[in-house]
């Protein structure tokens, strides 16, 4: 048995102390890594707790009258340590949390649950948030012990991730406070200069990205979706026009002629590892931004000495990364762009504007998918099925075609185009335990090529994204529900009474839908599926499954295979309601001509009379009744009626 949940944030909660330590509430809940292999309801619990133990810092540090400066000693660290034992450990206790046997709870729900973001070579989650959070326990040898006695962070370090964090340096919300904590982040700078120079280089870049933020709000720059070089030389004279912004300028600049470093000069050229589009990110993309101010020339700046730097374009790209939020539906699909824009991998080796086109481009394809599937109604009933995608792909086929190609793009020969420029480019960042870039934001923007064996194909006509696998992603990211998971083996997947999509993937699983209008979906294998209580769709898929609708109205959806210009229909599935409320339906689409048998509906299988009612519509059907009276309509097309025996009703019906 192994399934997994997935949701998205929703109400995402904020940090309430006022001071620096609401970063740590932030930043769980930015964390890509959480967010792809998590609930949703498990991320803002752990950022509640979070948030709960910070109040309690902050209440142990005022109690205490330690580190009114806000750096943190050893001696600060231990003395908050006394003050929480002796008057909140109960509570201590419960907001840490713990994560003993299947159940997590605290700030348990997010550590070791799939946090990426690093701080200085360590998992920013689980290694230094998850050490300061130790604050309460008991401390044996300099160490904080953890709740089952082992040795967890040294009160030394706890002390210096309290000083780290306490003072919020990244203060304009906006993108570019990113580079402000990459500053603090970067281990080569940790290693070779002084927290004091690496506060002051974080507080003069905080600064400098004011001054671009000012700039950029004043004259509405970013309302295209970009920064162009245009606008870069704009913010240029803006700063060089007045002398006391341009003087502010120079100052958070700063310098290092002879034995003095000031402003951003503290940290720039001091030993920064961290590297973003293949170049030294503080060296060299932070430095190079933070020559806005001084002459151009030749399409480049000028440092503060007159020698040639970082050019204009460059700029105009580094800016467009970090300030601009290229994500525009208004859907849960923004999470695409918005992770394409934060995920460190792709970032690393990658040319900015390479990762502002590709993003640029998933938003255009987002918005494509917004229009479709607005235009077709599919997500009417609250769910977008696997027959949905087809209904979608022809959309976008018949209307959009053109532009679908164009935004997807291609990466033949060594030009890469649309979304190909971000696509198998470097990215990491994971999702439903795929990679998100390369598989499922690329499976989900196949949605405009043929479909071939419930499969969308690529450009040059291979099998890629499983229909069934697309219409669960677009539940996620765009109806924003809950999607469990089975693997490859036989899974028993139980929902809750939410509105959930369950698929089962490989294995004779058992999957029972709960309270809620479900989608189920058993997929490969001899499923049993129950819907429950609530309005279900059940799919059997291949083999032979047992469907039970359960209570309410549930439709049953046939499980096809489009080969030959024929609709035929997978394995025989047995169809039972055992609620007493609502209306079923049991559905057989196709495309093409169809090829349909009934060996039997039994007489507590729910469907009371007992006789079927069979509609061909158009195309070439070949319809199978049973032993009772059945009606059966052929619809447009050359149709072949077989009502078996009882007593039944043949029907040619001229469609359309």
């Amino acid at each position: 048995m192994a399934s997994k949940s997935y949701s998205m944030v929703q109400n995402s909660p904020t940090g309430t102390t006022g001071t620096g330590l609401d970063q740590t509430v932030e930043r769980i809940g930015r964390d890509p890594g959480l967010a792809g292999a998590n609930l949703g309801t498990d991320i803002t619990g752990g950022m509640t707790a979070a948030n709960g133990l910070n109040q309690l810092i902050l209440e142990a540090k005022q109690a205490t009258g330690v580190a009114s400066n806000g750096i943190f000693t050893v001696s600060d660290v231990t003395a908050i340590n006394a003050w929480i034992r002796a008057n909140r450990l109960a509570e201590f206790t419960a907001l840490h949390g713990d994560d003993d046997g299947t159940t997590e709870t605290g700030f348990h729900l997010v550590q070791n649950d799939g946090a990426t973001q690093q701080y200085r070579n360590q998992n920013l989650v689980d290694t230094v948030f998850d050490g300061i959070y130790h604050i309460g326990f008991l401390i044996q040898n300099g160490t904080f012990l953890n709740e089952d006695g082992n040795a967890n962070a040294t009160v030394a370090q706890v002390a210096d991730w309290l000083t780290q964090f306490y003072t919020d340096r990244a203060t304009t919300n906006t993108g570019l406070d990113r580079i402000t904590e990459l500053i603090i982040a970067d281990q080569g700078l940790a290693q070779n200069i002084p927290w004091q120079e690496i506060a002051g280089g974080a507080d003069a870049a905080n600064g400098l990205n004011d001054l671009l933020k000012t700039a950029i709000t004043t004259y509405n720059l970013a309302a295209d979706g970009s920064i162009s070089e245009s606008d870069i030389a704009q913010i240029n004279n803006w700063i060089r026009s007045d002398a006391t912004r341009y003087n502010a300028f120079v100052v958070l600049h700063g310098d290092d002629d002879g034995t003095t470093e000031t402003g951003f000069h503290l940290v720039q050229n001091d030993g920064a590892q961290t590297t973003y589009f293949a170049k030294n990110l503080v060296n060299t993309v932070a430095d190079g931004i933070y020559h806005i101010g001084f002459q151009i020339q030749n399409g480049r700046f000028l440092n503060e000495d007159g020698a040639a730097n970082a050019t204009v374009k460059d700029v105009a790209d580094w800016v467009t990364y970090f300030y601009v939020d290229q994500s525009t539906t208004g859907t849960g699909l923004d999470k695409i762009v918005d992770t394409i824009k934060i995920d460190t991998g792709l970032a690393k080796w990658t040319n900015a504007g390479d990762i502002n086109a590709g993003a640029a481009a998933a938003d255009g394809l987002n918005h494509l998918l917004v229009d479709g599937i607005t235009a077709t109604g599919i997500a009417a009933d609250g769910w977008i099925t696997s027959d949905d995608i087809r209904t979608l792909n022809q959309w976008v086929r018949t209307n959009h075609y053109d532009e679908f190609i164009l935004l997807h793009g291609d990466d033949e020969g060594d030009e890469e185009t649309g979304y190909h420029l971000v696509q198998n480019d470097g990215a990491t960042t994971q999702y439903f335990g795929k990679n998100l870039v390369n598989t499922v934001a690329d499976g989900i923007y196949h949605i405009g090529f043929t479909i071939q064996d419930n499969r969308l194909l690529n450009e040059d006509g291979d099998a890629n994204a499983r229909l069934n696998d697309v219409s669960s992603w677009l539940n996620y990211f765009y109806l924003q529900k809950t999607i469990i998971y089975g693997d490859n083996s036989s899974d028993t997947i139980t929902g809750t009474n939410l509105a959930e999509n369950l698929m089962g993937y490989g294995g004779n699983d058992i999957l029972n839908g709960g309270g809620g209008d479900d989608l189920i979906d058993g997929d490969w294998g001899s499923d049993t599926l129950s819907g429950g209580v609530g309005n279900d769709f059940l799919y059997g898929g291949a083999d032979n499954d047992q469907l039970d609708g359960g209570e309410d109205s549930d439709t049953y959806y046939v499980s096809g295979n489009l080969a030959g210009g024929w609709s035929s229909f997978q394995g025989y599935d047995i169809y039972t309601d055992t609620g007493t409320s609502g209306v079923d339906k049991i559905v057989a689409l196709g495309t093409g001509d169809v090829d349909l048998g009934i060996l039997s509906f039994s007489a507590n299988s729910g469907i009371e009379t007992n006789n079927i009612q069979i509609h061909g519509y158009w195309g070439n059907d070949n319809i199978t009744g049973n032993a009772a009276n059945n009606v059966i309509i052929g619809g447009g097309g050359e149709d072949k009626l077989n009502g078996g025996n009882g007593s039944d009703t043949h029907r040619r019906q001229r469609c359309g």
